[in-house]
C-alpha cells in the first residue's frame, strides 16, 4: 500500500440536476442526464484500464475511486478526465489524492466544500 497513491473522483452536481429535473417533472432530462454521466464515468474508467499499473476499485453511479504507483502518478491524466468529462457532459468533475484512501476522500471533501472543480491533493506524497 506504501507504493501506491489514491485517486477518487467525484462528478459535481449531478444529484442536483437530476433531482430538479424530477422535481420540474421531467423524467426524461434527469434520465438523460443519468445516462450521459454514467456513459462518460465508464469511459474514464476505460481511459484508467488503458493504463496497466492503475488499479479501479470501485466505481459509482458518479465517482470513482482508483490507485496508481507513485512513481507512474500523472496530474496531466487527471487534469485531461476532468477537461472531456465537462466538455462532454457540461458537468465538472472534483478530485481527491492521498497516500491512503482516508486522506484521499479527504482531499475530495476539501475539493468539494472549496467551490468544486477543483484537484486537491498532499504535497507531500
Amino acid at each position: 500500500m506504501g507504493n501506491n497513491i489514491f485517486i477518487r473522483l467525484d462528478v459535481d452536481n449531478a444529484g442536483d440536476s437530476i433531482e430538479l429535473a424530477l422535481l420540474k417533472s421531467d423524467p426524461k432530462k434527469a434520465q438523460r442526464v443519468h445516462d450521459s454521466i454514467q456513459e462518460n464515468i465508464n469511459l474514464i474508467v476505460e481511459m484508467i484500464h488503458e493504463k496497466h499499473t492503475r488499479t479501479v476499485l470501485m466505481k459509482g453511479s458518479d465517482d470513482i475511486l482508483f490507485s496508481v504507483n507513485k512513481n507512474e502518478f500523472d496530474i496531466n491524466f487527471l487534469k485531461k478526465i476532468k477537461s472531456e468529462f465537462k466538455l462532454r457532459t457540461g458537468f465538472s468533475i472534483s478530485i481527491g489524492i492521498g497516500s491512503t484512501i482516508t486522506q484521499c476522500l479527504l482531499n475530495l471533501r476539501i475539493a468539494k466544500v472549496s467551490g468544486k472543480d477543483k484537484i486537491v491533493e498532499n504535497k507531500n506524497r
